[in-house]
């Protein structure tokens, strides 16, 4: 009896290790398919115009809380052209997930019903690692989400900053400063002090 703890400890922590290098090994083969070497790899509308400029200043290391975020501008599966500096003046939450995600998919309805709980207050952008933008599209009008959502068909973005695993969420606060990184589901009522706490500072 005293060995059945440890024993199911063990089984739980090697439960653990095949999900995350499951996710890695995921993640490093869109990286190597889809990697942002990759000119042509999906990062333009389909018109030709390019879907994502990210403004990565030369040998910036990974982003760390109390650092600026990363810029980029990106167009929406809706056509709308989303610049991160040009959102400062409100905290911003930024999303990382796929639409293959399952605890993307499991957090998504807080994600979409927070949103409008503090809209015109806080901004929610989303970004899809490694996704088309039909396949975003399609995702988005399927679960009803309405804030912004970015197809990083080649990467661009989640290079930027450092994505290794999803869901992962940043908390921005007016000055587009890096307060929080949280990687995993979150729930909405941590998500909620997050951004109460954006929003008082």
């Amino acid at each position: 009896m005293r060995d059945a703890a440890p024993a199911r400890m063990r089984q739980n922590l090697r439960n653990v290790v095949v999900i995350v290098v499951t996710t890695a090994v995921i993640l490093l083969g869109l990286w190597l398919v889809k990697g942002p070497w990759r000119t042509g790899a999906g990062d333009t509308d389909g018109q030709g115009v390019t879907a994502v400029d990210v403004n990565i200043p030369a040998g910036q290391q990974a982003p760390a809380v109390g650092q600026p975020a990363p810029d980029f501008t990106a167009v929406t599966v809706t056509g709308q052209t989303v610049t991160l500096s040009g959102l400062r003046g409100q905290p911003v939450w930024l999303v990382f997930g796929a639409t293959w995600c399952t605890d993307c998919r499991v957090e998504a309805p807080d994600i979409q019903a927070l949103s409008q709980t503090y809209a015109g207050r806080v901004q929610v952008v989303a970004v899809y690692v490694g996704e088309q933008t039909s396949a975003v599209q399609a995702y988005a009008q399927r679960i009803g989400l309405t804030y912004p959502q970015i197809a990083d068909a080649a990467n661009s973005i989640a290079a930027a900053y450092a994505i290794m695993g999803i869901p992962a969420h940043f908390f921005l606060d007016a000055d587009g400063v890096i307060r929080k990184i949280a990687v995993g589901t979150i729930s909405a009522a941590s998500a909620s002090s997050e951004l109460n706490a954006l929003i008082a500072a």
